[in-house]
This record gives C-alpha cells, sequence and structure tokens, in this order.
C-alpha cells in the first residue's frame, strides 16, 4: 500500500459508526490507509447542470427541477412515483422517479420542492424515468456541483455515504510524507497524498488526470524499487576464454542468425559481470533461443562451473537434453537427464553424488531439480526454459536458493514490453526476432465446427503426401473401454459407423472421442496415436517417439503438445474448441508445425456462435503470425491478470498503473529505481533493449 502508515481503525473517522465498519469490512477495507486506497472505479461530472426540458436518455446528467405531482403504484400502492417539472411554472411533468419502497420521500420531497437530481434516465411511454437517482435540496459539497467518485461497493454502502468517509479520510493525509513523494517531484508530479486526496475529488478533468499518472507512478516506482532490492549480492568476476563456445559453434551446419549473434553477446556480458545477472530472452516459436542458451552453457562450463536447464514437463526435458548431447556431446561436455519419473533411487542418488563431484557438467531437468537434496559442485547459471510455466515465486526461490549463479530465463511466448518492463522489472531482456533461412510459413484458416468434414478432408490429402497432423482437444475425456497400446491406440476399436466419418463427434470432442474416431472412422488407412498429461510419462515418451520416427501419421493430444515438441516432418495443426484457448496458447500451438521443410498450415475449428472477444482473438491469429503483436493484443483484451503473479511473490500490486497505457512510466519509474538504489552498490544501467 502506499499509505501503509495511516493504520487508524475507521472507528475513528467522524460520523462513522459499528454498521459502517462492518459493512465496509466486506470490502476489505478496515483502517484510513485502505479506505484511501479504494480508488474509484469511475468519476462523473456533475458540475455541470441541465435544464429537464433538455434532458436525453442513456447518459448520466445532472438535472434541476420542481416536484409535480405523487403517484403511487405497485401492490398496495406501496412505491412512490415522484413527477417531476421543469422549474418554469405550468410546465406538465417530464420526468420520474421511481422510488421502490421509499414511501418516506414524498415527506421529504413535498409538491412544489425544488430538487437537483443526478440519474441516468431512460425514455418509457414518452417520459423519462430514473430508478436510480442521487438528489439533494440543500448544499451537499460531496455530492453535486463537481466531479464526484463512483466507487466500487457493497450491501450496507451507499455511495453519499462512502463518499462522506472518504472526505473525512482525506482529512488525515495532512502532512503525510511517502517513500516515493520525492521520485514524484523530481518528476514534476504531485506526492502521494495529494494525488490521492485529488484522485478522489478533483477540481476539473486536468487535476484529475495528474492526479492518477502521479499515482500510477509512484506505484510501478515501488514496484521497480522492490525488485530491485532483490538483487543478488556481488562475486568475484568469471573468467571464460570463449574457446569452447566457439569450437560448439564451429560444429553446427549453420551460421548463427544476427539477433542469435547480438542476444548472445549481451548474455556473455552479463555472465562476465560483477554481480549474476538476471535475464529474459523472448524469441519466437523455432528462433533458436535453445542454441543460444547452449552456447552460453558451454561459456559457463569453460569457466569451470556447471549449468541447469529447468524445463516444466519431462517430455520437454527429453528433447532438451538429446538436443544438448548432440550439440554439446562432441566437445566432451557432459550431459545428463534428471526428471521425477526417469530414473529409479538408486541411479538418482549416483547422479545426485555425480553433480556434487562436478562429473556432470549440464544437467536437464524438470522442477525435480529444485527439490531440496539437488546439490551442485559448482552451479553457475541456471536456464529456465518456458518461464511462465514456473511463476515469479518459483523464480525468486531459484535466486533464493542460487544467489551466485547467472539466471536466463526463456519463453517463446512473447511478453508485452509493458508488462515484461513492469513484472520483471529485475531482470534485462533480450529479443530474438529474426527465424533460421529456411524456415516455412505456417498458413492459418479458421473453420466452423460443423465444417470439420472438409477439414479432415485436407488433412487426408496432406497425410496422403507423408505430412505428420496434430489434432489437439481441450480436454481429456472419459476413459475409453478398450485398453491402449504403447502409442496410444486402443487394442480393440470399435467398428466403424455407416454415418459419415466423425460425425458422432461432439461439437468440441475430447482427446479420447476424437482418437477413437479418428482412428476407426476417419483416417483407418493411417496410425493415430495419443497423447495426454494424465498419461504415464513412458507411455508419453513412446507416443511422441512413434511421432517423432514418423510411425504415426496423427498424433491426438492435449495441449501437452504446446511447448518445446520439435518434429520437422509434422506441417498439419487442428486444433478443436478453439475458442476455448488464450491467443498465446494457441500461437504456441501452431508453432509446433511447419518446422521443416514444408510449409505448415493450421485450422482453428471453432463452434459458433461466438462472442465478440472470442471473434476478435481467432481474427487476430488469422491476420498475423507475429507473436510480439499477438501479446499486446491479449494483454488489451483480457489486461494483466493473473499473469501479473505479484500477489503470490510478495511483490506490490497495482491498483492504479495500467500497462497497456503506462509503458512510459514504468521506463521512467526503471529508470528511477535504480538510479536511486546505485548508492547501495546498484550500478544504474540503460532501459531494455528491443
Amino acid at each position: 500500500m502506499l499509505l501503509a502508515a495511516l493504520t487508524e481503525p475507521l472507528i475513528g473517522l467522524r460520523g462513522v459508526g459499528p454498521a459502517a465498519v462492518r459493512a465496509m469490512a466486506r470490502l476489505g477495507v478496515t483502517t484510513v490507509g485502505e479506505l484511501l486506497e479504494h480508488f474509484p472505479r469511475d468519476h462523473e461530472d456533475r458540475s455541470r447542470v441541465t435544464p429537464l426540458e433538455l434532458a436525453a436518455p442513456g447518459r448520466p446528467l445532472v438535472v434541476q427541477a420542481t416536484v409535480a405531482a405523487h403517484r403511487w403504484f405497485g401492490p398496495g400502492g406501496r412505491h412512490l412515483r415522484v413527477e417531476l417539472a421543469a422549474e418554469r411554472s405550468g410546465e406538465p411533468p417530464r420526468a420520474a422517479l421511481l422510488c421502490f419502497g421509499r414511501r418516506f420521500l414524498a415527506r421529504s420531497l413535498p409538491v412544489g420542492a425544488r430538487v437537483t437530481v443526478a440519474a441516468s434516465f431512460e425514455r418509457r411511454g414518452g417520459r423519462l424515468e430514473a430508478a436510480a437517482f442521487e438528489l439533494r435540496r440543500g448544499a451537499d459539497a460531496a455530492g453535486f456541483g463537481r466531479i464526484i467518485p463512483i466507487y466500487p461497493l457493497t450491501e450496507g454502502v451507499r455511495p453519499a455515504m462512502l463518499r462522506r468517509m472518504m472526505l473525512a479520510a482525506c482529512g488525515r493525509l495532512g502532512g503525510l510524507d511517502t517513500p516515493w513523494d520525492a521520485g514524484c517531484r523530481r518528476r514534476g508530479l504531485l506526492p502521494v497524498a495529494a494525488a490521492v486526496r485529488a484522485l478522489h475529488f478533483p477540481d476539473d478533468a486536468a487535476a484529475l488526470r495528474r492526479a492518477r499518472t502521479s499515482l500510477a507512478y509512484a506505484e510501478l516506482l515501488r514496484l521497480q524499487t522492490a525488485l530491485y532490492r532483490r538483487r543478488p549480492p556481488r562475486r568475484l568476476p568469471r573468467r571464460a576464454a570463449g574457446a569452447l563456445p566457439g569450437r560448439v559453434a564451429g560444429g553446427l551446419r549453420f551460421a548463427l542468425t544476427g539477433d542469435q549473434e547480438a542476444v548472445l553477446r549481451e548474455i556473455v556480458a552479463g555472465l562476465r559481470a560483477p554481480r549474476p545477472s538476471a535475464r529474459l530472452l523472448q524469441g519466437e516459436v523455432g528462433c533458436g533461443k535453445t542454441l543460444v542458451a547452449l552456447l552460453a552453457a558451454a561459456w559457463v562450463i569453460e569457466a569451470q562451473e556447471q549449468v541447469a536447464l529447468i524445463v516444466p514437463t519431462e517430455l520437454l526435458a527429453r528433447q532438451h537434453a538429446r538436443t544438448a548431447a548432440a550439440i554439446l556431446g562432441p566437445c566432451g561436455i557432459k550431459v545428463t537427464l534428471l526428471t521425477g519419473g526417469a530414473l529409479p533411487g538408486a541411479g538418482r542418488q549416483t547422479l545426485l553424488a555425480a553433480l556434487r563431484r562436478r562429473e556432470v557438467d549440464l544437467v536437464v531437468g524438470t522442477q525435480a531439480l529444485l527439490q531440496e537434496d539437488v546439490a551442485f559442485a559448482a552451479l553457475g547459471l541456471v536456464i529456465v526454459d518456458e518461464q511462465h510455466r514456473f511463476g515469479v515465486a518459483q523464480r525468486r526461490r531459484l535466486r533464493e536458493r542460487n544467489p551466485a549463479a547467472d539466471l536466463l530465463l526463456m519463453t517463446a511466448t512473447p511478453i508485452p514490453r509493458s508488462l515484461a518492463l513492469t513484472v520483471y522489472g529485475d531482470l534485462e531482456l533480450s529479443v530474438i526476432r529474426q527465424l533460421p533461412p529456411g524456415r516455412c510459413a505456417v498458413r492459418t484458416y479458421l473453420a466452423r465446427s460443423d465444417r470439420l468434414g472438409e477439414v479432415f478432408a485436407r488433412v487426408r490429402g496432406e497425410l496422403a503426401g507423408g505430412g505428420q497432423a496434430y489434432f489437439v482437444a481441450p480436454r481429456i475425456g472419459a476413459p475409453a473401454a478398450g485398453a491402449a497400446g504403447a502409442d496410444g491406440a486402443p487394442e480393440h476399436p470399435e467398428p466403424a459407423s455407416a454415418a459419415a466419418p466423425g460425425a458422432a463427434l461432439d461439437a468440441v470432442p475430447d482427446a479420447l472421442s476424437l482418437h477413437a474416431s479418428l482412428s476407426a472412422e476417419v483416417y483407418p488407412e493411417f496410425r493415430v496415436g495419443l497423447i495426454h498429461g494424465a498419461l504415464p510419462e513412458q507411455r508419453k515418451h513412446a507416443a511422441m517417439e512413434a511421432f517423432r520416427n514418423g510411425e504415426l501419421a496423427v498424433l491426438v493430444a492435449t495441449t501437452v503438445v504446446e511447448v518445446g515438441v520439435d518434429v520437422a516432418a509434422a506441417t498439419g495443426m487442428v486444433v478443436l474448441g478453439a475458442e476455448r484457448f488464450g491467443l498465446a496458447t494457441l500461437h504456441q500451438l501452431r508453432g509446433r508445425v511447419g518446422r521443416g521443410a514444408r510449409p505448415g498450415y493450421a485450422f482453428l475449428v471453432y463452434t459458433p456462435p461466438l462472442a465478440a472477444a472470442g471473434v476478435e482473438r481467432l481474427r487476430a491469429l488469422k491476420e498475423t503470425g507475429d507473436g510480439f503483436e499477438l501479446a499486446e493484443r491479449d494483454l488489451a483484451q483480457r489486461g494483466p491478470g493473473e499473469l501479473l503473479g505479484l500477489r503470490q511473490a510478495g511483490l506490490p500490486e497495482l491498483r492504479i498503473a495500467e500497462l497497456g497505457r503506462d509503458l512510459e512510466l514504468a521506463r521512467q519509474a526503471r529508470r528511477d529505481a535504480r538510479g536511486a538504489l546505485a548508492g547501495e552498490g546498484a550500478a544504474p544501467a540503460a532501459d531494455c533493449p528491443g
């Protein structure tokens, strides 16, 4: 909280009784500071009064009128209708206030009384009506004649009541200083207390904008300061000539792209620094992030230190171990695999002992590498692939357990710059945008679920030409009746249906029913495999290897194949129930194909009708293959949401700052936090590249 120092209970505010305290507790508000940080969700300009005869429906208005009549309606005449006329005498009623259960208003609003009403009217039967309104007959500085705040409410908390409480709380702001005020003043912004007061009760629109900007900057500065205070301690400078990475690169059958070379230089500069580096490497699917990471690992290994490569799934761990052994093994680098199910007890203990004796240079594994009994002789670099699967809290635990090791996080799910600058403020950013030469484009098609037969036909043509295809379903489904073989194919499939192939499928089939239908009805001439998260690791590995080796033409899967799976011959991706997936997941799935010499294609099959957001999401995927552009669109559609993970990581939350529009403020806060902490030993640095 920006106002954490204001710990006085609400009961101490003038006019606040026990009932109000209980009601505010339902909003999570128990102290004066929490009340003041219960910020408005909107503001309404009540400084302009509209004559009743000019009032129009559909938007908030403040009108002045005269009570012309009382009418009673409803069962037994229990409800009051207050009819309003223009203030000119003799005018017929033009509007009405519907007062459900508020008979007392007949006494407080007598005929002939002049009132000021704030309401959003609707037109019914030629007249304007409003059931939700605020009104006054006397002065009410908090409610009328100015821009007023609109707050989130709960049962027992009325708008006027909350505004009166907020006015009283603002009286506690006098003389309050916060750690963020100096930074705000240097940027020509309001100190926190003045900005909070102005946000609740702004004098005009310009004051409201300045207050919001000031508080957004203060929040971002607080977050960046918290991130930088987590920086690791100094260490002895690391020395390596770079001969080993040169030998590894010389053994490749291709040259690095310009982006790969530039990013590798950035990583190595961090590895040479007197403080352990922390870097986020972003790049499109297939851009060569893993290769760059392995070359950086060779640099650390040349300095007589070890490297751990952590991935979210055993499937991906096995693939990376295979790749690392092929690239690094010829240069004498020892690579091994450690996952939860890869080794029996005795084998695991042997491997752990080898790590402690530095007989292993690079270990690839899942979260099993985070267990307490895993220790290294000299861990110099931790690489985390698909880091968004781990979260900010796990990243923090990695740094705490290995404070002297460098940290390299990789993701093929691009993170919007605004989000990265804010959440990953303690990291440097590197970006690979270039794809290696020869990488084929992936064409994306949208298909309605009632045209699934046409999709099946198109895929059959590709399969007949030697291609392979993934079919992805959003859920696993109920267990099939027949037992499954090692590659996931049923040993006793049901006989083919007389209906059209696949006709019995649901609009959004599960993986098990989809596999049964494709095997028996749609593609009986091809081998169809199955892989999903509930399968034992050995079964998953066997199915993936069968697909990789060309023994399977089709692989039915859940999103277990979303990350890291690399099968060069796979050209087709069919996602059923595509409307149920996020942009990042769909982009990742699409990136599984077109990784070889043949172009890829992706069918996103959806079930109409779609909400506007769903239409926009699928249209975005069809229109662009740029993951960075898709990431910005995803942020604009969904907001930062739980992607931040700030609460779980013990970091300050953002209540005012909006990442989609506060990029420049995030940059400023990043610079200012580094500058302020430079005296504590943190060297100032430039903004993130890219």
